[in-house]
């Protein structure tokens, strides 16, 4: 893969918001790898032959779907042969279980049931970084030199979103980079933002683009709330990795060996 601005995304005809970690500047001012990292929305977005060939040009040997049962189950990732695929879901209610982004159900719920989703996303932010399997099975990857890995939910946005911050907090890049990958999410999905306020104008009408640009972007409230509540906790960030996702001094100094450059 030829390196590119960081965070940029990947020339996909039909997968937007597909991007990597690469390039971005790390602990004592080495660069972190390109083509170890990806970043994505759901693989059933990918839909053409080139497409399809672009992907197999990455040589991705792990995939991480932070989605839920039911949301794979409406969704499917394709079968890619040779690649471990990982599923476990990194947004879970109160009981464990991966929660169910259904958003037509939601929909059909109007306004109210909208709203009670949006609370919900953004309430989730105080604890998606904590206790989460998911993070630590993926630190556990790339600790183990399970790479190129590539993790994904639905849209790329959140879920990976948040783990695409951890990685990069983790290589030592700077939290105004790692702020600024997080939020390049609403560049990439101005198409699907206005797909998705066309869907919603007859149940939603004049409200419909503020709900999508909700539910199809990124707030900057978001990622600081993460930020700030590990901080909060933690008196390092590294601490924070020990405790959260199994990463030890040791390990945390193999990984900025192998992934920084």
């Amino acid at each position: 893969m030829n390196e590119h601005a960081p965070g940029a995304p990947l020339p996909f005809e039909r997968c937007d918001n597909f991007r990597e970690l690469g390039g971005y500047t790390g602990l004592g001012g080495k660069r972190v790898k390109y083509g170890v990292f990806y970043r994505t929305p759901a693989l059933a977005n990918l839909r053409t032959e080139s497409d399809w060939a672009l992907f197999r040009s990455l040589g991705v040997r792990t995939v991480f779907d932070f989605r839920s049962d039911a949301e794979r189950a409406q969704m499917p990732d394709p079968e890619l042969p040779g690649v471990r695929c990982v599923h476990v879901p990194a947004m879970l209610d109160s009981s464990g279980n991966g929660v169910n982004f259904d958003l037509n159900a939601i929909f059909a719920g109007g306004e109210r049931a909208v709203d009670e989703m949006l609370e919900w996303v953004a309430a989730s932010y105080q604890t998606m970084a904590f206790g989460n399997p998911a993070y630590r099975q993926l630190f556990e990857a790339i600790t183990a030199g399970e790479t190129p890995v590539l993790f994904h939910c639905s849209a790329g946005k959140d879920r990976t979103g948040v783990a695409a911050a951890l990685i990069l907090l983790a290589l030592g890049v700077s939290r105004e980079d790692v702020v600024r990958d997080y939020l390049i999410t609403n560049e990439c999905r101005v198409r699907s933002r206005a797909a998705l306020a066309k869907k919603l104008e007859p149940a939603l009408g004049s409200r419909a683009r503020q709900y999508a640009d909700v539910i199809g972007g990124v707030s900057l409230d978001s990622i600081e709330t993460v930020l700030r509540g590990i901080g909060e906790k933690y008196p390092s960030f590294e601490s924070y990795l020990e405790a959260e996702c199994g990463v030890t001094p040791t390990a945390l100094a193999r990984i900025r060996e192998q992934y920084l450059e």
